[in-house]
């Protein structure tokens, strides 16, 4: 029993490393990099080491919604702030009625009222993607009068526009 070797004790303090081996300050820095998709909730983990610790970084859906508005062309960004700015404003442009031929005139007499700046081509790209929306095209073949923006009517929705907006909607759903 003499040949017992002691015991060692547990301890919770951080051992220190001999001077010769400790890294340089450059080599503490993120060593590798993992993305992955998505975390529990649909945000992006940022997984990395810095020295011998792991840290792990989320983005949550506002700063990657963010990040994505970033990456848009500026009529593209401009073409979503009009979008939100009609919706608010309009119940026409909210409801996707119908709209009158020659809007986007009145579009620009409401921007230049409201010393908003937002190019032609902004313009153009919302009314495309307005007008090619499948409400707005179903509320094109229903009928009925077209109206301005701020809901008077002005004109009737012909039976070839009916028919173009039946093909742009069986287009669409192919």
């Amino acid at each position: 029993m003499t040949d017992v070797k002691p015991r060692k004790t547990l301890s919770l303090k951080r051992k220190v490393k001999p001077k010769q081996e400790q890294a340089t300050p450059s080599e503490d820095k993120a060593v590798s990099e993992v993305i992955k998709p998505s975390g529990p909730s649909g945000e992006e983990v940022k997984e990395f080491t810095r020295g011998r610790k792991r840290v792990i970084k989320m983005k949550s859906l506002a700063q990657k919604k963010a990040e994505k508005n970033s990456q848009l062309s500026p009529s593209e960004r401009q073409s979503r702030e009009l979008k939100r700015i009609l919706a608010e404003t309009f119940s026409v442009w909210r409801r996707r009625r119908p709209l009158a031929i020659g809007i986007d005139d009145q579009i620009s007499e409401f921007l230049d009222a409201k010393n908003f700046e937002i190019s032609k081509r902004a313009v153009k790209k919302l009314l495309h993607r307005h007008t090619n929306n499948k409400n707005y095209l179903q509320n094109v073949i229903r009928g009925g009068p077209r109206f301005k923006l701020d809901g008077t009517e002005l004109g009737e929705v012909q039976k070839e526009e009916k028919e173009h907006a039946k093909r742009a909607l069986d287009s669409a759903v192919d």
